[in-house]
């Protein structure tokens, strides 16, 4: 099973990332993420942040049991983001038609608003 250290370096390399895009994305420094990685820092204050950024379940990011992926997009009844670049991201991933919606609605919206 791989440790804590190794599941966060497999993540971040699976998604193509540097350390420091991790650190963007998860909001911590990217000497956390170094300690992290090298197995240095086994803190878990920073858990969910680096779950949410990774996308995987903050229990199998900690444990390596249960289930890696979180709920898939479709599943979800909302997104939660932490700033406007994991929102951009997040919506990315459901596709292109699901940005379109998006669009329309925002549009739809602000005319609303306008009167």
């Amino acid at each position: 099973m791989l440790s804590l250290a190794e599941r966060i370096r497999h993540m971040r390399l699976e998604r193509r990332w540097t350390q420091a895009e991790l650190a963007r994305k998860a909001s911590v420094s990217p000497s956390t993420i170094k300690s992290l990685e090298n197995g240095y820092n086994r803190s878990t204050t920073r858990l969910a942040n680096l779950a949410r950024a990774l996308r995987v379940t903050p229990e199998w990011l900690q444990t390596g049991r249960g289930p890696r992926d979180p709920l898939s997009p479709s599943e979800a009844a909302y997104i939660a983001a932490d700033s406007l670049d994991d929102l951009a991201d997040k919506l990315l991933d459901r596709g292109a038609g699901e940005i379109g919606k998006l669009m329309t609605l925002l549009i739809k919206k602000q005319a609303e608003r306008n009167g």
